[in-house]
């Protein structure tokens, strides 16, 4: 099937599972091929569930610069930082989104204009016990524990927010998306069908096995994939994307090319126009040297 009926002009990559390696960092033969392709006219940007000063500041780590779709698509800017869109919780959503995950023992995160925030008390004190006990029997366990612990009470990458409620009516400013983690999937199955039935005007997605995340209706990287490439002036069918998840899908299913990581999760892989490499394997400089050759057609 012929899915190139115009060149492609604009790449727009994920970045966990995708353009990051599981070094967490943008390798040399993906740079390179990214500037490689910009020279034969081909433009690069990130659709991210991060938030969008994370997503800059590892893009910054490799020298580039570029338009970043960040958390999942509520906000969209350009490369020189311009807001182009912004798609946020009201507040009441917020509120409903919080009171149903703080029933739970799992770690959460809110991003919003103050950055990332979570409440402090004995909800995230039970997750990281919980989580502590995990450790001693799994790998998997004892890397995410370090990881947490690193990111809440080392770096101090998230914010512990006394009075979380009044926060969200006072302090916060736009929310753009909750993210909840863990190892129990049923548990998150469960988080993710109570929101969906009791908030209404929003969007529950997932970038992994372990995590479920939301956003406002409207806040998904196809939307914003749309509204980026109208700023630049390419058009749907000269816009490839790529990525491995399910909140990939939605920029899958707009863009004139999508494109799945080998390490994809299998309903990402089923609707994409090609498979590529995995991201260990540098699977975006893959990717885009296949475009730029006009390999895939």
């Amino acid at each position: 099937m012929n899915v190139l009926a115009k060149a492609i002009k604009l790449l727009i990559s994920d970045m966990d599972g995708t353009v990051l390696s599981s070094k967490q960092k943008i390798e040399p033969e993906t740079i390179a091929a990214i500037e490689a392709a910009k020279e034969q006219g081909i433009d690069f940007a990130i659709a991210t569930g991060r938030n969008y000063l994370n997503a800059k500041e590892l893009a910054d780590q490799a020298g580039i610069t570029c338009p970043i779709i960040a958390s999942n698509g509520a906000r969209v800017l350009t490369a020189d930082g311009e807001e182009l869109s912004a798609t946020t919780l009201t507040s009441e959503q917020a509120q409903q989104i919080y009171g149903i995950i703080s029933q739970y023992e799992v770690f959460f995160e809110m991003f919003c204009d103050q950055g990332l925030v979570t409440a402090q008390g004995s909800t995230i004190d039970a997750a990281y016990d919980s989580l502590k006990e995990m450790s001693q029997e799994s790998d998997r366990a004892k890397d995410v524990l370090d990881f947490f612990h690193n990111r809440y009470y080392v770096n101090e990458d998230v914010k512990m927010i006394d009075g979380f409620r009044s926060f969200i009516r006072n302090q916060a400013g736009q929310v753009f998306k909750f993210i909840s983690f863990s190892f129990d999937q049923d548990l998150m199955k469960k988080i993710w069908e109570e929101i969906e039935q009791k908030v209404d005007g929003i969007y529950v997605t997932s970038s992994g096995h372990d995590n479920i995340e939301v956003m406002a209706l409207g806040a998904d990287k196809g939307t914003a994939v749309k509204t980026l490439a109208k700023h630049l002036g390419v058009s749907i069918e000269e816009v490839a994307v790529i990525g491995d998840n399910l909140n990939d899908v939605p920029m899958f299913k707009v863009a004139g090319m999508a494109i799945a990581m080998g390490n994809g999760h299998e309903d990402a892989k089923a609707i994409a126009h090609q498979v590529t490499k995995t991201n260990d394997e540098h699977g975006v400089g893959y990717a885009i040297r296949q475009l730029a050759d006009r390999a895939w057609t």
